[in-house]
This record gives structure tokens, sequence and C-alpha cells, in this order.
């Protein structure tokens, strides 16, 4: 039976079939500062400590985590672009993940 293409871009992303730079500069940075800036107005327009904003932000944090992963394993260009791209991820990560520990915002 063959594969049912998708036509949904989150899917895709998801499944690593976004190109790599899309996946990259368009999900992994610019969809991320608006929803990161999306989700701190709706955690303070409704009351809540700021810090709940991470229960938005972790799942997304996985969610391009594993599209990006996944389009730099697909990525057919030079090999160091898949790998920087996983870097790069990989340090956002502990980044992320030092700012929940210390409270940083």
């Amino acid at each position: 039976m063959a594969k049912k293409k998708n036509n949904n871009f989150f899917v895709d992303f998801w499944n690593g079939d976004v190109s790599l730079v899309k996946s990259y500069w368009l999900v992994g940075v610019l969809l991320s500062a608006v929803f990161g800036f999306v989700s701190a107005l709706i955690i303070l327009s409704i009351g809540l400590h700021f810090h709940a904003v991470y229960g938005l932000i972790i799942p997304w944090l996985i969610y391009t985590t594993v599209g990006i992963w996944r389009s730099s394993d697909k990525y057919k260009g030079p090999k160091h672009w898949a790998v920087l791209a996983k870097v790069a991820v990989v340090l956002g990560i502990i980044i992320q993940f030092r700012d929940i520990l210390t409270g940083a915002v």
C-alpha cells in the first residue's frame, strides 16, 4: 500500500519531511520566538506566575527538537549543516534547562 502524502506542515515537520533550512530557521527560530512571546502573553494575561510559561515551552522544545533532528537526519546536502543543526539543538536544550533550573528568564 502506498504511503499517503500528508498536507499538514506541522506533521511533516515532526516527521522530518520539511527541509532542514525551513525546519531550523522557520520553525526552530522564527516560530519559536513567536510561540514564546504569545505563550508569555497568555500566561501573564490570565494571572499565572511567569514560570508557568515553561508548561507550554517544554512541549514546544520537545516538538522542535524532534522535528529539526529528524530533518537533519534526512538532509541530503553537505553533512556539516546537519551536524551543526544538531549541535545548535543540543546547545539550545542545555541553555533552556539551565534557565528552567536557575529560574532565569
